[in-house]
């Protein structure tokens, strides 16, 4: 392992491809594993998120690597039925599973769920009022033309909410970071993804735990979000930094 920051996170040969199959091979249990992963945190992260950028009602949405869509309901739920919600993801089994919850759920207006590029979003410019992503950016090919993109689809006056997890920077919570990881992630995992390579490459939560190593976070991906154009652009750090989430505004 290694503390050293990418600039770009970890990157290789066929890694969109790669991506996609690990969140193809996972997304049943997805959901799961992501509460075992974050404690049971992950809902209160979302909504810390939404309260940064209201008010949402009437605001038309963009969720970037929807998944399961999870933040997209809860930004429709938000948005009302005059507002509008669109999901996007390169997996179309995850987008399947989010279609699936959505017909058991309440929410005022259905969320557009579509399979997209988060590198080569197909929508015109200064579209969207509101931007949000969740753990995203790690599984991208570049990760400020990632952000760029988000930008551009914004209208001006605009907001974007972006979370994402990183490598706890504090050595000692860094420690029991690592066991609990190794210990109780990684072993709760085996019993759902069998260890089985995928493309040749890492099972697919072997890639989810490490791709946190060495990604950038803290003022090193703010820096980003400010080459791309945001103004106002700050951060919250959340449980010692292991989860970040990117606050930023359109002019």
């Amino acid at each position: 392992m290694t503390d050293e920051v990418k600039p770009n996170g970890t990157q290789f040969e066929g890694k969109e491809e790669y991506v996609k199959d690990v969140f193809t091979e996972i997304a049943d249990y997805y959901d799961e594993m992501n509460d075992i992963m974050s404690m049971g945190m992950v809902t209160g992260w979302h909504k810390f998120m939404l309260k940064k950028v209201e008010p949402i009602l009437g605001k038309k949405c963009l969720d970037v690597g929807t998944g399961t869509g999870e933040i997209a309901f809860m930004v429709a739920e938000r948005a009302g039925p005059e507002g509008s919600v669109t999901g996007v993801d390169i997996t179309p089994r995850m987008l399947e599973l989010a279609e699936k919850k959505m017909a058991e759920r309440d929410i005022p207006k259905p969320v557009k769920f579509e399979v997209g590029d988060a590198l080569d979003l197909k929508y015109e410019d200064n579209t969207f009022d509101l931007v949000t992503s969740g753990y995203m950016l790690r599984n991208v090919c570049d990760v400020q033309k990632a952000i760029d993109e988000m930008y551009r689809v914004l209208s001006p006056g605009g907001k974007v909410i972006v979370a994402d997890l990183a490598k706890p920077d504090n050595k000692v919570v860094r420690y029991f970071y690592e066991i609990y990881m190794k210990y109780r992630v990684t072993k709760i995992a085996r019993k759902y993804d069998k260890g089985k390579s995928i493309d040749g490459r890492q099972p697919a939560y072997d890639w989810l735990t490490s791709s946190v190593e060495g990604f950038p976070h803290g003022n090193v991906m703010l820096d980003k979000f400010k080459k791309a154009g945001f103004k106002n652009a700050r951060y919250y750090s959340k449980n010692f930094s292991a989860v970040n989430i990117y606050y930023g505004e359109k002019e």
